[in-house]
């Protein structure tokens, strides 16, 4: 295999914080309803079905255990994502982009991007955790665009991309040129 030229990856500490508020304003919101609906209608409406069977349930009880478990599965849930998120990887070779995400040890996907389907390469800087996000336009493949975030120094990275991109197109053309002279010159004998 080629050799790569670059390695790309996220700012894994800014993507897991940007999650971490992400999740916990939605977390929060959650709680807040459950604990409004108890203040307003009473979670013990509920409950007289249970007492129906003769189980005795308190409503401050499922709340709490509600409540616990909402949290340990974010917490599960951001374990889990900070995981994965250091595992992703944007690798510039001189003919391909290649996107490979890992979990633990086990690769999960890896997608190939040759660069004659890359049409435009722009990027965005987000003012919040001043991380940025470098958009890539594609032709021919099924996909139309594929995003890079929270990458740190955009403007940098997307240059890096486009130097590559860029040689490897002087390339292509320099050797399609050489063939067809050289196929002019056989033409003749």
């Amino acid at each position: 295999m080629e050799a790569a030229l670059a390695e790309i990856r996220p700012n894994v500490k800014k993507a897991f914080i940007s999650n971490l508020v992400f999740v916990g304003i939605t977390v929060t919101l959650i709680i807040g309803i459950v604990l409004y609906l108890n203040s307003i209608v009473g979670l013990d409406v509920f409950l007289d079905t249970f007492r129906e069977f003769g189980i005795e349930v308190s409503a401050s009880s499922i709340i709490r255990w509600f409540i616990f478990f909402v949290i340990l599965f974010t917490v599960l849930l951001l374990i889990k994502n900070y995981a994965s998120l250091g595992k992703v990887a944007y690798t510039l070779y001189p003919d391909k982009l290649v996107y490979s995400k890992s979990l633990l040890i086990f690769q999960v996907s890896a997608k190939e991007i040759p660069y004659q389907n890359i049409a435009k390469i722009s990027y965005e800087k987000k003012s919040t955790l001043s991380a940025g996000k470098i958009v890539i336009d594609l032709t021919g493949i099924k996909e139309t665009k594929m995003e890079l975030e929270f990458i740190d120094n955009p403007e940098e990275v997307m240059k890096q991309m486009q130097d590559a991109i860029n040689k490897y197109r002087a390339n292509y053309y320099a050797q399609y040129s050489q063939d067809y002279r050289f196929q002019n010159i056989m033409s003749k004998f």
